[in-house]
């Protein structure tokens, strides 16, 4: 008898537990319940008012990297280094139209982190650093560009002196140019972002000296008209606060080559300079030739237009196009200070 009361005991305290459990159970789907009432309701009332989300909510931007659908290039409009690219005899006849409104422009593309680099895909090789980025074209062995943000706050700073630590990239997978290649073959290693655009930090100057930002310049040319060009840009950069810097070579098959690695020589290099900040908002593109020269800066000055057709790159692609078309197919000379 007493074994009976206690499997009917156990029996009772069964059927108790699965009662607590089926109402915790009807408790968890009537919370539910109310949520989903209260959310239809919110739904409701949103479309009512033309509102799905709060407006704090809609204005938030995730920038997400290498983001390829927004960034990538139209097929076969890049030059990857193999194409024949004619020398510029002369430059297309630019625009005079600079009659925009600018306060007309809203400059958000101006925070994404890649605004300043040329049109890319996810699979070129792209080495971002604290102070530049370079895009590696590895059957030249340099970049096709180096892009970077110029700050007066920064060039005003105490400098540092240069190490002249030149040293081969290990974040180029492929292997960098190295230093036996200029070894020897008359020609600088002349930088692509120059160091006394680093100056102003130890870490920054050292970083220059990657031999990714180097190119083989001549020397009159590197030392001349090259050096020349730089400390313009500085200058520029104190005068407006801050510009932008997009330079390299002119790549295309058939070039000379230097050392082991094969090494290309440009014949020209071309350098871009955007101030974005209103009221006046404008941009000046450079293509020298790699030799020396004592002509004034300003008769290297072409347009953008001219260097994305030798290229094969496409400049700022995150500008509204009515404004990138401006900036790119005119001539602005006479708004920046050459003096």
């Amino acid at each position: 008898m007493a074994q009976k009361r206690k499997a009917a005991s156990r029996k009772t305290s069964s059927r108790a537990g699965s009662k607590k459990n089926s109402s915790g159970f009807s408790l968890g789907k009537f919370i539910l319940g109310v949520l989903i009432l209260g959310g239809l309701g919110y739904t409701g009332l949103a479309l009512r008012e033309g509102e799905l989300v709060p407006e704090s909510i809609r204005e938030f931007r995730l920038e997400s990297p290498l983001n390829g659908d927004r960034i990538k290039a139209e097929p076969g409009s890049e030059n990857t280094g193999s194409e024949v690219i004619s020398a510029p005899e002369s430059t297309s006849e630019p625009s005079n139209n600079e009659d925009l409104n600018y306060s007309e422009f809203d400059l958000y593309f101006t925070s994404a982190f890649d605004f300043m680099w040329p049109a890319y895909n996810t699979n070129d090789a792209i080495i971002e650093r604290p102070y530049y980025t370079l895009r590696y074209n590895e059957d030249h062995e340099q970049a096709m560009w180096v892009a970077y943000k110029l700050v007066a706050d920064s060039l005003n700073r105490p400098t540092f002196d240069r190490a002249d630590d030149f040293r081969e990239d290990p974040r180029v997978r492929t292997g960098s140019a190295s230093l036996a290649d200029y070894r020897g073959s008359g020609y600088d290693r002349g930088h692509l972002a120059p160091a006394a655009d680093f100056s102003y930090d130890e870490f920054a100057l050292s970083q220059s000296f990657y031999m990714s930002n180097m190119s083989p310049q001549d020397p009159g040319f590197n030392r001349g008209i090259w050096k020349k060009l730089e400390s313009k840009v500085r200058d520029w950069a104190k005068e407006n606060g801050v510009v932008y810097v997009v330079t390299g070579p002119v790549l295309k098959s058939g070039l000379k080559s230097i050392g082991p690695n094969k090494v290309s020589v440009p014949e020209y290099y071309y350098k871009i300079v955007l101030d974005i900040d209103r009221p006046e908002i404008k941009a000046i593109a450079f293509l020298m030739k790699n030799e020396k020269s004592s002509n004034e800066l300003s008769s290297f000055v072409v347009t953008i237009d001219e260097i994305e057709r030798l290229t094969r790159l496409d400049f700022f692609p995150s500008i509204p196009d009515e404004l990138e078309n401006m900036l790119e197919s005119t001539v602005m000379t006479s708004r920046w200070n050459f003096d």
